[in-house]
């Protein structure tokens, strides 16, 4: 059985071994194969080959003589894209499956998946529906273009975008190419219908604005941003891509819409330097003056558990240089420090001078819980890059460790709680920063870690705390320690007079 032809990339004749899913369901290992024969004209074929087990290899393998195991081990490796010791280039990775299966819902989408890894879950079909909608949307806004040239623009980007993942993906060409263009053009259309404030019957129901945006910002749930460029650019009238060289109009309409954008600044970046949506909300959340200060991240080749030390019990009256860690907020209120609200939005600018710690407001609902959750897990995926968010992080989980170190937060006006308890705000906290890794020697908060240490191992600091806290912690205590002032004084003063009477004991001659 024969298929279309397309044009590919690649220009040499090569087989590439494609795989459809026939049950979708999670724990089917029934799956179709097929071949995409690569001609000498650079056009591809598919045919259909039969249907085998998901375990084929191990199969395979564990019958095969020494010969044939060779000839399978051979074909394995030349299957492995790029070349030797050449780095590929991936963008979207998975989360440790360890981790996923602690926190699904914070990892996986809801309502509507982007790209391959959760394409053609059954509970996602309401969406897979709309996206149709939204194809035709979006290519009414310029209809002398037809199908065919998204298709063919697409496909050209087809290897391109396979590669963007680190794990391989199952499906066969055609399936692939079409759901990079549904997948970007609902992309777009979501931001345009919501910048021109037009209903969508489907994304603005109750429910849908919320967890659309969540689902929009999961790591393992995105297309590289090169398709969605690609599809962008081919509409003029849109103007929204007319030079990339340095400030891209996609990028600063796109960053416009974010959500949350009080704490976002206006990204001034090529469009060529973003990888996906994550990674776009992640340059408006941590710019680049915020990294300046920084040295330039270095890859340490020594073991990674090196970066999480064992922290050193501090010195009496002395801060220890090798610490790392910091004591909860309530620790902290309770040996001097105060803690104020900032008066900027970003949520970086964090400060600590003369006991007083001033930090922005940040207001915790399930869809910023969402976004951090996977910027952590984003920043932990890139080598060479600098982890400012990661630091913030880890400050917060130091900072809050029980429901009473939310509740002081809250009364100093720096955390507002929605839909969420105390409990539950510092399970999040607890749990957000479950897969950092770290250079506690240089980091964002490094300087600040020493300062508070400093501050907290001071014996006149502490002691003065604890005194205003027993004693001037509320307006009767403090009557009462006036009151007691007051008559001690004053015993003191009737005493005095009782051993020295005024005039009384004087020798008149």
């Amino acid at each position: 059985m024969e298929g279309n032809s397309y044009p590919i990339e690649p220009q040499r004749n090569v087989e590439i071994i494609s795989e459809e899913i026939l049950d979708i369901s999670p724990d089917s290992s029934v799956r179709r194969y097929g071949v995409f024969s690569m001609n000498s004209d650079c056009t591809t074929s598919f045919r259909l080959n039969g249907t085998w087990k998901a375990s084929q290899f191990d199969k395979e393998l564990a019958t095969a003589s020494a010969d044939r195991m060779q000839m399978i081990v051979q074909k394995k490796l030349s299957d492995l894209p790029g070349e030797p010791h050449k780095n590929q280039p991936i963008t979207i990775y998975r989360v440790p499956a360890s981790l996923r299966e602690k926190r699904k819902a914070l990892y996986e989408p809801r309502m509507v998946s982007i790209g391959p890894y959760y394409h053609g879950r059954e509970e996602l079909r309401a969406m897979e529906e709309h996206k149709w909608w939204c194809l035709r949307d979006f290519m009414s806004r310029k209809p002398e273009i037809s199908l065919d040239i998204y298709l063919q623009e697409i496909r050209k980007l087809e290897f391109r975008a396979r590669q963007s993942y680190s794990e391989s993906i199952k499906l066969g060409s055609n399936e692939f190419v079409l759901m990079l263009l549904l997948d970007g053009c609902f992309i777009l259309e979501y931001f345009l219908k919501y910048e021109d404030k037009e209903i969508d019957i489907h994304c603005d129901v109750g429910w849908g604005g919320p967890t659309i945006i969540s689902d929009l910002f999961l790591l393992e749930n995105q297309i590289p941003f090169f398709i969605i460029h690609k599809l962008a650019s081919s509409f003029s009238d849109l103007k929204y891509c007319q030079s990339c060289e340095n400030c891209c109009n996609l990028v600063y309409n796109l960053s416009s819409l974010l959500p949350y954008k009080e704490m976002l600044t206006h990204p001034y970046v090529s469009c060529n330097n973003i990888q996906h949506l994550l990674h776009l909300y992640y340059i408006c959340m941590v710019p680049k003056s915020q990294t300046a200060h920084l040295h330039p991240p270095v890859i340490k080749r020594s073991p990674s558990w090196l970066w999480m030390r064992t922290p050193q019990e501090p010195s009496e009256g002395k801060a220890s240089q090798n610490s790392i860690i910091i004591p909860c907020a309530a620790e902290l209120h309770y040996s001097g420090v105060k803690f104020k609200r900032s008066l900027s939005h970003h949520l970086f600018d964090i400060t600590f001078n003369k006991g007083v710690m001033e930090m922005p407001l940040l207001v915790v609902d399930n869809t910023i819980r969402t976004i951090f959750t996977n910027i952590v897990a984003f920043e932990q995926s890139q080598i060479n890059r600098s982890r400012v968010f990661t630091s913030y992080v880890v400050l917060w989980n130091m900072l809050v460790d029980t429901a009473r170190d939310v509740s002081l937060l809250e009364q100093c006006s720096i955390l507002e709680l929605v839909q969420h308890n105390e409990e539950q705000a510092a399970d999040f906290f607890n749990q957000l920063a479950d897969c950092w890794s770290m250079d506690y020697n240089d980091h964002y908060y490094a300087n600040l870690f020493l300062d508070l240490q400093k501050f907290c191992c001071s014996k006149w600091h502490s002691s003065r705390a604890r005194l205003m806290q027993d004693y001037f912690n509320n307006p009767w205590s403090s009557i009462s320690v006036v009151a007691g002032v007051i008559l001690l004084v004053l015993t003191v003063i009737q005493t005095f007079y009782a051993v020295y009477p005024s005039g009384n004991n004087c020798n008149c001659h």
